[in-house]
């Protein structure tokens, strides 16, 4: 029996669940006292009931719906805060002239609508699936958050135990020997649990810590003869509590009268108030996953938690959401499965119902020392650890929004990272390469097949053309940076000869306003500079931004040229040069009378074979009927893609041939070849092929080795885009 008593999994449950049950009543007092103020004080009793009850209820229903087992709900301090507002205004305009009892049974039940709108809104936002908008909150932020809970988590320590807010005003305070002795021993005791953590993680390590401090306690102020209720009378222990029962049951029962105009006056504050309480729960569940290290379906988390919020508000709770400074403290000390939920639950209700009197014998200054630990781990954790962790700029943004959350407030510090950390992203975005690639006609050339002749002119004046596939997401930043590529390129040796700048748009995945700017400024430096630009491969939706800023609409001069895709612009930018600079000469006649001189004794062999415009000469997937040589016209080497895609691998003019792979290999067409226009080929067999093999060995060499002076020029080519590529 003793043995199962001890098992790791109870006792950490029952110690977590205890601690965190003593720090929820606490808590309830808090949170009550910061609504019911003022004109609404003699309520405050009721006040804690409504939150120990909500304390109560979503202990239970953490209970049957968490994830996580040591996972749980509890009411939130940013709805309460938003409340408290909410009956300060109304007290302030509308209530002077209200009874005690309408004011509160006002409070009341806008804190069960409050709830109610609150789960709504939780459902939704986990319906429409929107839980995965944490996943692109920036690490650091999370980090700093983290960062910054614990560090609120110590100032409620300094409020718990020396009943003074930590400040540098209330430093002096803080100091003075009477109010150090009440928060000093709680540091010292937090402190020492953290360190003792550095060396040993057994669960027995902060049960151990508490039994031993609270025997502590109790003999050092019953050695120096104070009696208990002296301890009580000054603040050393828990409490007062109020006697008695303090449920309230549901709020529903006071709806006949309830004040729907006023409540309606309110609604932009609840509003604000469910945007706010939805970062919360949204950053929770992020911290969780660092904490456990285990993912959360947030969408799932989101529902689960509207459906609670509302059922608590229908039976008269307030909104809540998960408790990440208990579940961590239940994590830390090795709970592992719901033991701590029920203990927790036990307690809530034993204080709601029963009175908490018992509770008030627990040392202050134990309770303000496992909240030292506590915060003190968040900010060990994140503070000090992830120096060596991070990169410096991401360790800096955590840095900033931990002493902006310990100064201004928690929202202030999420704002001021989630903008460091975007200023960040845009600063090193902009530092990613855009261009890919930068490549030019000397080692890039399109699928055309040319001459030898023709291959020359364009390898002499290959750095007229400018190849640069872009990459990414253009903005503001790396379009600029762009913008001074270009002008870079310009001024150097091989820019100023520049008359064609290609742009592939392949890989670009969008655009902001800013890139169509830079893209006019660029059509400026081709109109001084005498260049055309080229774009290929555009996205529909970078087109449509494009032709809606006018950037195509300069069609006299056209600066500006769009094709559909790498391969068809260097064709263009090709032709341009060969027209150029070979003003008279005529490829076809060139290639066809060498290949007819070198071979005249071979042509019986062949057959000429006439193809309309359009014909399909091999078929993809079909065996190769035999060796084509082109004599005149111009025919297209195609495949199709997965996507019903036809792509363009070659266009072969005079003077090459198509069908050799397959023709040597035995093998079917991995290719489709269609004429473009009308071709006149020459056609060799397989049947012919294996007649002159055997009737004229030594020219079929010479064929063969004819061939592969083909092919080993298409590699050559291949090899020298693959160069550059890897530059």
């Amino acid at each position: 029996m003793i043995k199962k008593l001890l098992k790791p999994d109870i006792i950490p449950g029952i110690v977590s669940g205890f601690i965190n049950g003593i720090i929820l009543i606490v808590i309830a007092m808090a949170l009550s006292s910061i609504i019911f103020t003022g004109s609404l004080s003699p309520f405050l009793p009721q006040g804690i009931g409504i939150i120990l009850f909500g304390f109560l209820f979503y202990a239970i229903f953490s209970f049957f719906t968490a994830s996580y087992p040591i996972n749980i709900n509890t009411p939130q301090d940013i709805p309460i805060a938003i409340i408290a507002l909410i009956a300060t205004n109304v007290m302030a305009t509308f209530g002077k002239s209200w009874s005690p009892n309408e004011a509160f049974q006002f409070i009341f039940v806008t804190i069960t609508f409050t709830s109610i709108m609150v789960g709504f809104f939780f459902f939704i936002l986990g319906a429409l699936k929107m839980g995965k908008l944490v996943r692109y909150i920036p690490y650091p932020v999370v980090g700093g958050f983290l960062a910054g809970t614990g560090w609120l988590i110590i100032k409620f320590a300094f409020i718990m135990t020396a009943e003074i807010e930590f400040s540098i005003t209330n430093i002096s305070l803080l100091l003075d020997l009477s109010i150090l002795l009440k928060w000093l021993p709680g540091f010292l005791f937090g402190i020492s649990i953290l360190i003792a953590g550095r060396f040993t993680s057994h669960y027995s390590l902060l049960p151990s810590f508490i039994v031993s401090g609270i025997l502590i306690f109790y003999f050092i102020m019953f050695y120096n003869g104070y009696s208990l209720e002296y301890i009580e009378s000054n603040g050393l222990l828990l409490g007062p509590f109020p006697d008695g029962g303090l449920y309230q049951g549901s709020a529903l029962k006071y709806i006949a009268s309830f004040k729907w105009n006023v409540f309606f006056a309110q609604l932009p504050a609840i509003g604000t108030m469910m945007i706010l309480n939805s970062i919360s729960i949204l950053f929770n569940y992020s911290g969780l996953e660092l904490i456990i290290k285990k993912d959360m379906d947030l969408d799932r988390e989101l529902k689960v938690t509207g459906s609670g919020n509302i059922l608590a508000g229908i039976f008269g709770g307030p909104p809540g959401h998960l408790a990440l400074g208990g579940v961590s403290l239940a994590h830390s000390i090795g709970s592992k499965t719901k033991l701590s939920t029920i203990v927790v639950a036990l307690m809530c209700g034993f204080a709601l119902f029963f009175g908490s009197k018992v509770l008030s014998v627990f040392p202050r200054i134990i309770l303000g020392g496992l909240l030292f630990y506590l915060g003190s781990s968040f900010i060990v954790d994140w503070i000090i650890n992830t120096w060596k962790r991070v990169p410096k700029s991401d360790y800096l943004v955590i840095l900033l929004i931990f002493f902006v959350i310990g100064s201004i407030g928690f929202l202030e510090g999420v704002i001021a990272g989630l903008l460091a950390s975007v200023s960040l992203f845009v600063v090193n975005y902009s530092k990613v390469k855009t261009i890919k690639h930068r490549l030019t006609g000397k080692n890039f050339h399109s699928n055309v097949e040319r001459s030898d002749r023709i291959k020359s002119v364009l390898e002499k004046f290959g750095n007229l053309v400018l190849i640069l596939p872009l990459q990414g997401y253009l903005f503001f930043g790396s379009a600029n940076r762009l913008l001074e590529n270009v002008k870079e390129y310009l001024q150097s040796k091989k820019g100023s000869t520049l008359k064609f700048l290609l742009f592939d748009f392949k890989l670009v995945s969008g655009i902001d306003s800013s890139t169509v700017n830079s893209f006019n400024k660029m059509k400026i430096l081709a109109d001084l500079n005498r260049f055309k630009i080229l774009f290929c491969n555009l996205p529909k939706n970078i087109m449509h931004q494009f032709k809606a800023e006018g950037l195509f609409n300069d069609t006299s001069n056209q600066t500006f040229k769009l094709f559909q895709d790498l391969d068809y612009a260097m064709e263009w930018c090709e032709d341009e040069i060969i027209s150029s600079e070979l003003q008279d000469f005529d490829e076809s006649l060139s290639e066809a009378q060498l290949f007819e001189s070198k071979f005249s004794d071979l042509l019986p062999y062949f057959e000429t074979v006439i193809f309309e415009k359009k014909s399909k000469i091999i078929k993809e997937g079909v065996k190769s009927r035999g060796l084509f040589f082109i004599k005149s016209g111009r025919v297209t080497v195609q495949l199709n893609s997965n996507k019903n895609k036809k792509i363009r691998l070659k266009s072969m003019g005079p003077g090459t041939i198509v069908g050799e792979v397959s023709l040597y290999l035995n093998s079917l067409a991995t290719a489709s070849v269609i004429s473009e226009n009308k071709c006149e080929v020459y056609f060799l067999s397989l049947a012919n092929f294996e007649k002159l093999k055997n009737e004229s060995s030594n020219r079929a060499a010479e064929l063969h080795t004819y061939v592969i002076r083909l092919l080993s020029d298409r590699l050559a080519k291949s090899n020298a885009t693959i160069r550059a590529l890897m530059e």
